[in-house]
């Protein structure tokens, strides 16, 4: 494999790398998205206590995910996919 062949196959893969983290990143945006729904919906919506555990809940469950999916689709140090 001369030089030109190994700097393609390593251009190939952090394309694969960005395209899969950039799939990653929609994702989040997505569950940040409902995240702020929630929010706002307790906000400017009269809910009980029990409403507002149920949403502190799905607020916490989807924090939870977003930081999952950030640190399954981060790079390393030495330029590796995790």
């Amino acid at each position: 494999m001369d030089e030109n062949e190994k700097l393609k196959e390593i251009l190939d893969q952090e394309l694969q790398w960005i395209q899969y983290r950039q799939k990653m990143l929609n994702i989040i945006e997505e569950k940040l998205i409902k995240m702020k729904e929630i929010v706002v919906q307790a906000q400017y919506n009269d809910v009980s206590m029990e409403k507002i555990e149920e949403l502190n809940h799905s607020i916490n469950n989807l924090a939870q995910q977003v930081r999952a999916l950030d640190e399954e689709s981060r790079i390393t140090k030495h330029g590796k996919i995790l």
